[in-house]
């Protein structure tokens, strides 16, 4: 188990792992942190400063889980690590008119999601020569979302883990790398190429 939470004050990154999170409050502490999305909910006032979610650095922390591997003496070539994004595979083009205020919010969060999901995928790849980057699963429609954060019922959580279900199934049958896939996609994007 890894809880990542950020700093307000300095910016910097804390990493709770199996090893420091049942001291003292530092379950409790890192949790109501990490549970805290700027623009959503205030910073909490917790570890003696202001946190917020470890989104903010990572918005996936893989150095972390291959960081916990290597601490338990495996080497590179025996990491297998699978990845599931909340960012989708690919950024559907969409009519910007229909967007108001809150709407363009959500849209600048999708985008922004799927570019730091890729700059950390892809840090990670290139800082660790070796180990298999297996799977990369990624929502293959966009997820349920209300106009309150957090705020989905019954039926959305099941649709999301019905979508994650098929899309993790479709990932592992398929013959193609995942990765390469998706690395090739996020390069086509940032230079503009449709």
């Amino acid at each position: 188990m890894d809880i990542g939470i950020v700093d307000v004050l300095d910016g910097s990154y804390r990493d709770f792992s199996d090893a420091n999170v049942t001291e003292s409050n530092n379950l409790v502490d890192a949790m109501f942190a990490s549970m805290s999305f700027a623009g959503f909910f205030p910073p909490a006032e917790v570890l003696d400063s202001s946190w917020f979610d470890g989104s903010a650095v990572w918005d996936i922390d893989i150095f972390s889980a291959v960081n916990r591997c290597k601490d338990l003496g495996f080497d590179n070539e025996n990491i297998v690590v699978d990845v599931i994004m909340t960012s989708s595979a690919n950024l559907k083009s969409v009519k910007a008119e229909d967007y108001k205020s809150i709407g363009m919010l959500f849209r600048y969060l999708e985008i922004s999601s799927f570019y730091n999901a890729m700059d950390g995928l892809l840090r990670a790849k290139f800082a660790y020569k070796g180990v298999d980057f297996r799977y990369v699963i990624t929502p293959s429609d966009s997820m349920p979302s209300s106009m309150y954060p957090l705020n989905l019922n019954e039926k959305q959580v099941q649709a999301i883990i019905d979508m994650g279900y098929k899309d993790a199934q479709n990932v592992i049958n398929a013959e193609t790398n995942s990765l390469e896939d998706l690395i090739h996609y996020h390069a086509l994007k940032k230079t503009g190429n449709k």
